[in-house]
């Protein structure tokens, strides 16, 4: 009888930690799933599945944990937040040039942060842990750039309008800590140039 209700305790121990553990697991791949956002959707399709998205997304956040990330001062935020505002406005007198100075102004700022710009793909990976909702936006602006260096009359006008707002979303993300308000003079101007 004793024996019995050892091994039954046992059982029962087992099991719930079991389910302990697999509901630990499942939440922290939900976690991730939804910290990811969209992105998740686009990694689990180039990954070829759930479980190499879960891997991929993992390792990405354990890389980004090791990033030398350095917070923008506030001198350095007003520079950029001026820049980018002398951008939008010569967004009219040539948009091709607005588009290519606002990436290379973004660039800039990713390298400030800490981010690695020599690899595109690593680079967006790495951004994609704490910038997934602005790096929709960020890929098609990239996208824009690449046409305009290769073929600038390619692109529309209204294209490149899209570009230097999309390549805006990623750019306030950056410059923002978490807590702090963005810069009032880029939240104060316009959406549009």
């Amino acid at each position: 009888m004793i024996i019995a209700a050892v091994f039954a305790v046992i059982a029962i121990v087992l099991v719930i930690a079991f389910a302990a553990y697999s509901g630990r697991h499942e939440y922290t791949k939900r976690r991730i799933r939804t910290a990811f956002g969209p992105e998740y959707a686009r990694v689990r399709a180039e990954q070829g599945g759930t479980r190499a998205a879960d891997r991929e997304l993992a390792r990405r956040s354990q890389m980004h944990d090791r990033l030398p990330l350095e917070p923008i001062s506030a001198n350095d935020r007003e520079f950029y937040a001026t820049s980018w505002q002398h951008i939008r406005g010569g967004f009219l007198d040539d948009p091709g040039v607005a588009v290519t100075s606002a990436a290379q102004l973004l660039t800039r700022l990713l390298e400030a942060r800490g981010y690695p710009v020599d690899d595109q793909g690593e680079q967006l990976a790495l951004l994609s842990v704490q910038h997934g909702p602005a790096l929709a936006d960020y890929r098609q602006a990239l996208w824009v750039s690449e046409r305009l260096r290769t073929n600038p009359a390619s692109m529309p006008t209204e294209a490149k309008r899209e570009a230097l707002m999309q390549y805006q979303t990623l750019f306030e993300d950056l410059l923002t800590e978490p807590g702090a308000a963005v810069s009032r003079r880029i939240k104060e101007s316009e959406v549009t140039p």
